[in-house]
């Protein structure tokens, strides 16, 4: 039940983002970009989303790099897990990322989120444009 809920969801979401785009003025802004001027590591993302779903993927990237890496990696990842859930097998999750992992996706994110504030080229490259 609650699977199917979040799929929901997801979908309608998808549909709301492919239909109206990030321009919409009822779509939420980032709070931190508007009360502090920089940038979170989700900036863009919303962008990027209705880009991709139009099939510009440059475009994509170019909203939010990491975000159009990290959202379909998760996307398999859940699909994976999907098929498991639904005959109620409790199987252990397929990737188990451990102490280590977790630390290697936090430094990699409060990077990414360092790194896309810095007003130097290469950096700029990695601000939602």
């Amino acid at each position: 039940m609650a699977l199917g809920l979040v799929l929901c969801s997801a979908a309608v979401l998808a549909f709301v983002i492919y239909q109206y785009g990030p321009s919409a003025a009822w779509f939420p802004e980032c709070l931190f970009h508007r009360w502090t001027g920089l940038v979170c590591p989700g900036c863009g993302m919303t962008r990027a989303t209705h880009a991709a779903l139009h099939g510009r993927l440059g475009d994509a990237f170019r909203f939010n790099p990491l975000g159009m890496i990290v959202v379909p990696a998760g996307v398999v990842f859940v699909g994976m897990q999907i098929p498991a859930w639904l005959r109620n097998d409790p199987q252990p999750l397929r990737c188990r990322l451990g102490a280590c992992g977790v630390g290697w996706i936090l430094g990699l994110v409060l990077g990414y989120w360092i790194l896309r504030n810095l007003p130097l080229w290469p950096f700029t490259l990695l601000t939602p444009q």
